[in-house]
């Protein structure tokens, strides 16, 4: 299915199926409600805007976008997040914080889960943007740049 240009909806739904990937694009303030099993979700060019989804087959990946929410409640493998400033991945359940997270050429990329009760606030975890690489035996060895 398609979801195309589009400016301050917030009441938008989709019922997927399992075999079914979704395509949503030049979305701007605006929510995407994905109700159900579906294989993928693509988000290309969408702005100030939400994607809310259950379960997910194969993968989420957002690409070109600014400001963005995903919010994951069941299971999703791997969410992917290319050319993108700033996302916010909320992972809703147990089975959604499985996910992988992949990300490229991004920045304020946060990753949201809920506290251990239902009272403690969401806990917000920063995936790093910068990195440092040296030779270490020979390989090279790349990990996330810790600021003091």
């Amino acid at each position: 299915g398609y979801v195309e240009n589009i400016t301050n909806q917030t009441d938008i739904k989709i019922e997927a199926k399992p075999n079914q990937g979704l395509f949503v694009c030049k979305v701007k303030n605006s929510v995407v409600t994905v109700t159900g099993k579906i294989n993928t979700i693509v988000v290309d060019n969408i702005e100030g805007s939400g994607i809310i989804f259950d379960d997910v087959v194969s993968s989420v990946e957002v690409i070109n976008s600014k400001k963005v929410q995903l919010q994951a409640n069941g299971v999703v493998p791997t969410i992917s997040i290319d050319k993108t400033s700033g996302a916010a991945i909320f992972l809703q359940k147990p089975e959604s914080q499985a996910a992988s997270i992949v990300t490229s050429l991004s920045s304020e990329i946060n990753v949201n889960i809920p506290g251990k009760t239902e009272d403690d606030d969401l806990v917000e975890l920063a995936i790093p943007q910068q990195f440092v690489s040296k030779f270490v035996n020979g390989k090279l060895v790349t990990a996330p740049s810790e600021h003091v």
